[in-house]
C-alpha cells in the first residue's frame, strides 16, 4: 500500500502519518512494508558534519569551488545523506542495528535540497532476525542514490 507523500514532522524526522509512530518489532515486519525519512541539510548541518567527520573537501565545504565545477551551491556529503538510513532504523525498528549498508550515488544533491528516502522491505530472514530493505533516495523526482540496507533485530539473549 502506497501512502504517498503524507508526512508528519517529529523530532527532526519526517514520519508517514499512515505508519505507526511506535517502533516495530521483528515479528511485525513484512515484505513490502515501506519506511520513509526526509530532511534537507543546509550549510549549518554540512559544517557540523565536516567538523565531526574531518572531511573538508572543497566541493562540499566551499560554494565558490562547487560553482567552478558547475554546481549552483555546495554538494551535500553522501555520508550525511546515508545518516537518514540510521534514522529509519533508529526510529522505526525496536532493538535493531545496521548490519550492512550498500549505497550507489547516481546524482549529486545540493545543499538545502530536500532528500526523501524510501526503504522497502524486500526480505525477512527469520533465523538471523534480519531484514533487508531496498533504498531509494530522491530530491524531488530525481533518484540521487539507491542501495540496500540490512538490519538485525537483537533478542534479549544475543551478545553484541
Amino acid at each position: 500500500m502506497d501512502h504517498g507523500n503524507v508526512f508528519h514532522h517529529r523530532r527532526g524526522a519526517d514520519v508517514s502519518l499512515m505508519e505507526s509512530l511506535a517502533p516495530v518489532q521483528f515479528e511485525q515486519i513484512q515484505v513490502g512494508r515501506v519506511f520513509h525519512a526526509s530532511d534537507s541539510f543546509g550549510h549549518s548541518e554540512m559544517d557540523q558534519f565536516a567538523a565531526l567527520s574531518g572531511d573538508h573537501s572543497a566541493i562540499h565545504a566551499d560554494a565558490e569551488t562547487a560553482k567552478r565545477f558547475g554546481f549552483p551551491d555546495r554538494v551535500q556529503y553522501g555520508f550525511l545523506l546515508v545518516s537518514l538510513l540510521s534514522r529509519i532504523v533508529g526510529t522505526n525498528f525496536e532493538h535493531a542495528i545496521c548490519a550492512d549498508v550498500s549505497v550507489t550515488f547516481v546524482k549529486p544533491a545540493i545543499a538545502g535540497e530536500r532528500i526523501d528516502v524510501r526503504a522497502e522491505v524486500t526480505q525477512v530472514q527469520e533465523t538471523m532476525r534480519a531484514v533487508v530493505l531496498k533504498i531509494i533516495m530522491l530530491n524531488g523526482r530525481d533518484v540521487i542514490a539507491r542501495g540496500k540496507l540490512t538490519t538485525v533485530f537483537l533478542s534479549g539473549r544475543q551478545q553484541v
